[in-house]
């Protein structure tokens, strides 16, 4: 982890505690009883460095708390800007592991050539779920992973004003008494 990408983050929570505090109006909120377990708690939320229930049990820290502050977090658009900092340095981490995977990849396939390696069921099914990690890896850092519906219903003028016709058509007619 860089330096200045911890500065960042730390900066960052800070001024999202500072402006949590401000912006309530009571000392019932969670930003100002247990400002240091909020922070804490918006750390982890920035940069994930770990399971979120290991998290919630190491610190003692109940699910609605943790919840509360990711959305508290997560709707300032300034969050997107640390996570994707993260997100870059990360990658990094990404691009090294897929070389040292791609060289162990090459020398298994060798043996496997070579009959050092028995293709079994087991073996059949480790090499699919590694790729299934790898697809999934890839889905996310593409967006593949992610649905969109598009949904278009173009209408000219002119069948506008027939369907309201129509629909008109079929109303009683009502009086108007004064």
């Amino acid at each position: 982890m860089s330096e200045e990408l911890t500065i960042e983050t730390k900066n960052f929570i800070t001024k999202k505690l500072r402006d949590a505090q401000e912006a309530t109006g009571h000392g019932r909120a969670w930003c100002k009883r247990e400002p240091k377990k909020w922070a804490l708690v918006a750390q982890h939320i920035i940069q994930k460095p770990n399971e979120v229930s290991a998290f919630l049990r190491k610190n003692s820290i109940t699910k609605n708390f943790y919840y509360d502050v990711q959305t508290e977090l997560m709707a300032d658009p300034e969050s997107s800007e640390i996570r994707n900092a993260w997100a870059s340095e990360i990658s990094s981490v990404l691009f090294q592991g897929l070389d040292t995977y791609r060289k162990s990849q090459n020398s298994y396939s060798d043996r496997v050539e070579s009959g050092d390696i028995e293709i079994d069921g087991n073996e059949l099914f480790k090499q699919g779920k590694s790729l299934q990690a790898f697809n999934d890896i890839h889905s996310k850092l593409t967006g593949n992973n992610i649905q969109r519906v598009v949904v278009e219903h173009k209408t000219t003028l002119d069948e506008a004003e027939e369907y309201a016709r129509k629909m008109l058509e079929g109303l009683p007619e009502v009086e108007i008494v004064d």
